[in-house]
């Protein structure tokens, strides 16, 4: 992306802010508020994702911030091999630490589904869903709030975006959610790809 490109889109996240913190104030609508503000969290995560070019930094503002926005306990973000299977990148907790490899232990089932069906899968309660709570790593984890979605850029998937969490802390979910997320893993999948070039330039 070049300076002027970055800046253009850069100016256009600050209209939109300006447009959600207008709406905030009329707004009486509990439900609007709450998707306003959800939208005015993506789109300030998304103004600072475009402004950092180290890799490992960019990821860990991508997973703390899914993290915050979702109130999970783990994120993981997986990037795809040649072979299209998704690989682990970088694990965070909620504490801030971050997650070994020998700790990804995510529901496959929601990543397998999120990649054949190419789109965000939310599961509010993993222990009572008719096929989740079935599975082995739902159980062995006692899971209850499952997130997982696809990394796209122009409808290709370069990674995955994944979050869980023993909690159900964000109750009902809505559509608002889901557009969030997604938003979140695509915005996240330009930037790294950015980054990743940005990296080899300047090697």
């Amino acid at each position: 992306m070049t300076n002027k490109s970055q800046q253009e889109r850069l100016g256009e996240v600050d209209k939109v802010l300006d447009e959600v913190r207008e709406l905030l104030d009329l707004t009486s609508d509990n439900a609007q508020e709450h998707e306003l503000l959800a939208l005015q969290m993506l789109l300030r995560v998304t103004k600072e994702l475009h402004t950092i070019h180290n890799v490992t930094d960019l990821i860990t503002k991508v997973l703390d911030s899914a993290i915050a926005f979702a109130g999970a306990d783990r994120a993981f973000l997986m990037l795809l091999d040649e072979n299209g299977q998704p690989r682990f990148k970088m694990g965070r907790e909620r504490q801030g630490n971050y997650l070994t490899i020998e700790e990804f232990s995510p529901s496959t089932g929601a990543i397998e589904e999120a990649l054949s069906k190419q789109r965000t899968i939310i599961v509010p309660d993993a222990q009572n869903h008719a096929v989740y709570s079935k599975r082995d790593s739902v159980q062995e984890m006692s899971l209850r709030t499952i997130m997982c979605a696809p990394m796209m850029i122009k409808r290709q998937i370069i990674g995955l975006l994944y979050l869980d969490s023993r909690r159900n802390p964000l109750g009902q979910f809505n559509k608002s959610h889901i557009n969030v997320l997604a938003s979140l893993a695509d915005q996240s999948a330009i930037a790294i790809v950015n980054a990743q070039k940005f990296e080899t330039y300047t090697d």
